[in-house]
């Protein structure tokens, strides 16, 4: 979908949660096209490429790449300025700029020449996103030239055309999920600010039409695979603004974020992975890398380290867990477009007998945190700390008796409404304790301190392994080492209700960051992404040239499979 970057407690469970180091991400880096003029904008599907080829300020082309391949060819232009491409399965999808501005169709396995979708005289229309048989895109003057953008839903099986908004707010950066159900996009009350997310999902008959977000923060960027919405969320947190990855059902619900210092843009799902660009300040060479988020396993990565800024990135994961990363970066003065290949790491359950709980307490590795609770008696009353955790299979509790203060020698944890850790098994002897727990779903882990005080102790609650097997394919060659990091997401409770949710989980090594990058405002999700381009809330046709221009590395992708 189109990226438009405009200037845009005491006895609470503990947030800032340690982190365990994973098994390194196994993988391929290839290269795209790192040819003469600039190469950017790249979304992939399954392993095919679109991008867009700038070789002059007035020329401008489509291409697509076989990863597996290696074959890349240009769309034939026929005279127009063709750029912010979208791909599914074999489809291409993009903004061709002659006269007016229209949305095109490239079908992959049968050439030729593209097809325009859904032609009507004097239509305005970018930003198109395309999953399954479902094209969305951005449509500005549809009742009148200065009236703000609308988005439109395009059947090309059906050849249904679909108007999913209608008033006076500024509807921009559409995307759809690789099943073409689902189409999510953000709405704002002006072109900088008052923004949330939207979703419509096909029903029989048309589309159910809901709001996701409400009045506080602000929000943007949306991605879904159909099940979730990520979406970038901002706020101001201790006094300095923060871009976050928020993610919740595409039909609304709990909400979780991804909180790191400073700022996280342009998500992208696919599957079980979020993709997304988070500015890393405390490199020598402050930067923009590529980092992955496991929803089933709640693990973070990083996949480049670079001293040059990686962009514009886009994820897809096929059905057996193969993923591919695109992206673009700027070499030389000039922008060029990557890959990277590697397999998920698959979820596995583990029986009691296949590790040592005490092992894993000293050495988690890749397990999950699911939860931790630090348990402390500051004034001399027991009182219970509780925080809700989820897990299936066999998870592993470590108990650190005496962490940040005296050992105890009284206290019990319990997991739902069974007792873990009895009243009598802690004592002044016990530096710890390992064991194997059945994991049943959404339960209360809570813990309580029965001692005098001064004395503390710690709960440690590990999910199920990550198969490491999945991860060595002799398909892929070995690569630079890359790691992951556990960073649970914290919970905002339901919808738009955020009030009352100060805590965040913050990942070791980033503590001592700045909170944002510079130059970034509220209404600039990401400055030194894309060259500055016109509003996405109007525009004659007179000026469509000029806003291609502008526009070409402004950022646009869909969910794939």
């Amino acid at each position: 979908m189109l990226r438009t970057l405009t200037t845009l407690a005491c006895l609470m469970p503990v947030m800032a949660l340690g982190q365990n180091v994973g098994a390194p991400l196994r993988g391929t880096s290839l290269v795209v096209n790192e040819g003469p003029g600039d190469q950017t904008d790249p979304h992939v599907s399954g392993s095919l490429v679109a991008y867009t080829n700038q070789l002059s300020l007035s020329s401008s082309e489509i291409r697509y790449h076989d990863l597996a391949s290696g074959r890349d060819q240009a769309i034939p232009t026929e005279g127009g300025y063709d750029a912010i491409s979208d791909i599914s399965g074999e489809v291409v999808v993009f903004t061709r700029s002659t006269s007016s501005s229209r949305v095109f169709r490239f079908d992959v396995s049968k050439g030729g020449l593209a097809e325009e979708l859904a032609p009507r005289s004097g239509a305005d229309r970018r930003a198109a996103t395309v999953g399954g048989q479902t094209v969305v895109w951005q449509e500005l003057g549809y009742t009148a030239e200065s009236a703000p953008p609308e988005i439109f839903a395009y059947r090309m099986d059906s050849l249904a055309l679909t108007r999913l908004s209608e008033d006076s707010s500024v509807d921009r950066a559409p995307a759809v999920s690789a099943d073409g159900q689902a189409v999510v996009w953000t709405k704002c009350a002006t072109s900088i600010d008052g923004c949330d997310i939207w979703a419509a999902q096909a029903v029989e008959g048309g589309y159910r039409v809901s709001q996701l977000t409400g009045a506080e923060g602000e929000e943007s960027l949306p991605d879904t695979n159909g099940e979730v919405v990520v979406y970038v969320t901002r706020s101001t947190v201790d006094g300095a603004p923060e871009a976050d990855i928020a993610w919740q059902p595409v039909g609304g619900g709990e909400v979780h974020r991804l909180s790191l210092p400073g700022t996280d843009t342009n998500p992208n799902i696919s599957g079980p992975i979020i993709a997304f660009e988070r500015w890393g300040v405390s490199e020598g060479t402050p930067n923009f890398d590529l980092m992955l988020y496991d929803l089933r396993t709640q693990t973070y990565y990083r996949l480049t380290e670079t001293p040059g800024s990686e962009s514009l990135s886009d994820i897809s994961v096929d059905a057996n867990g193969q993923a591919r990363v695109v992206w673009t970066e700027r070499q030389d003065g000039h922008l060029n477009v990557y890959a990277y290949m590697f397999r998920v790491p698959s979820d596995c359950e583990l029986s009691p007998t296949d590790a040592d709980p005490a092992a894993v307490c000293a050495s988690p590795g890749v397990r999950p945190l699911l939860g931790t609770l630090v348990v402390s008696n500051a004034n001399g009353e027991s009182e219970v700390v509780s925080s809700e955790v989820e897990g299936i299979g066999t998870g592993v509790l470590c108990v650190d008796n005496g962490f940040e203060g005296t050992r105890a020698s009284a206290g019990r944890v319990w997991l739902g409404r069974g007792l873990l850790v009895g009243p009598s098994e802690l004592g002044r002897d016990v530096a710890g304790m390992a064991r194997a727990v059945p994991l049943q779903g959404r339960r209360m882990l809570s813990a309580r301190l029965d001692d005098k005080p001064g004395s503390a102790f710690r709960v440690r609650l590990y999910g199920t392994l990550s198969c490491e097997d999945s991860q060595k394919d002799e398909s892929f060659e070995g690569s630079e080492l890359r790691y992951g990091e556990l960073v649970p997401a914290e919970s905002l409770g339901t919808g738009s209700d955020k009030g009352g949710f100060t805590h965040y989980f913050v990942p070791s090594g980033y503590e001592g960051e700045q909170a944002s990058a510079p130059g970034l405002t509220e209404g600039d999700e990401a400055s030194n992404h894309a060259s500055p381009g016109c509003s996405a809330g109007g525009g004659s046709a007179s000026l469509l040239g000029v806003w291609m221009l502008a526009v070409v590395l402004l950022r646009g992708r869909a969910a794939r499979a």
